[in-house]
């Protein structure tokens, strides 16, 4: 079972996938703060904003992170994961590799241009990824120096696939390189636009993937057809 993009809920899609044969999540799940703001605010698109809308009616407040990884902890080999996610739901993550005897640890994404907006905050400047790795998973500690600092400046780009939450190719690679092999088998249940799948393709990984929005879900399989080593 590979190279497969599903328009599904991602626990009906992952009861479909054999136990033990994943060797790396990279997801970026549901926000907790959706609920309180599903619609987003700034300079968000129309088409955006009514994603932010469903998502939340989708899963809003009910998002449960620890239903997501006890489904990852029993499609994978050795737990191995990177998860973005908020300042709010960082504690259950945690709390999870600790109960299970996992390492883990915090990447950031620092967004040198972030949306010049406050209403009274700091600027979303960064985004929050936890790593959880179980003991004896992949973790290759030789590549190039510049993959193991923990804060990574990406600039937010111009968004050319219009997802509303599109995350940079480069620092997902990065993340697939560090805790994958050429041939292993990525899984990402929230693909979105397909950005962490395009990303194992080119870096000679299997993927698979699904997103409960129909309309990204055939797109994510539309662009893993034309994509091949080059960036995309």
């Amino acid at each position: 079972m590979k190279n497969i993009i599903a328009y599904s809920d991602v626990f009906d899609f992952m009861k479909t996938i054999p136990s033990g044969v994943v060797q790396l999540v990279i997801s970026d799940p549901p926000y907790e703060f959706l609920s309180k703001n599903p619609t987003g605010g700034g300079f968000m698109h129309k088409e955006n904003k009514q994603h932010l809308k469903k998502i939340n009616e989708t899963f809003g407040m009910s998002y449960e992170p620890r239903k997501y990884l006890n489904e990852c902890k029993r499609v994978l080999g050795k737990f191995n994961g990177y998860f973005f996610t908020n300042k709010t739901l960082l504690k259950d993550y945690i709390s999870f590799a600790e109960e299970n005897g996992y390492k883990w640890d915090i990447l950031i994404w620092s967004k040198p241009n972030p949306v010049p907006i406050n209403n009274g905050h700091y600027l979303i400047d960064k985004e929050f990824v936890i790593f959880i790795k179980e003991s004896g998973a992949v973790f290759n500690s030789k590549l190039g120096y510049q993959n193991y600092f923990t804060v990574r400046s990406f600039p937010i780009g111009g968004n050319e696939f219009g997802h509303p939450t599109q995350k940079p190719i480069e620092f997902i690679k990065q993340m697939i390189e560090v805790s994958s092999n050429k041939g292993d088998l990525i899984f990402d249940g929230y693909c979105g636009s397909g950005t962490s799948l395009v990303a194992a393709k080119q870096l000679e990984r299997d993927y698979l993937g699904c997103d409960n929005d129909e309309k990204w879900a055939k797109f994510s399989e539309e662009r893993l057809k034309i994509t091949g080593n080059l960036l995309f």
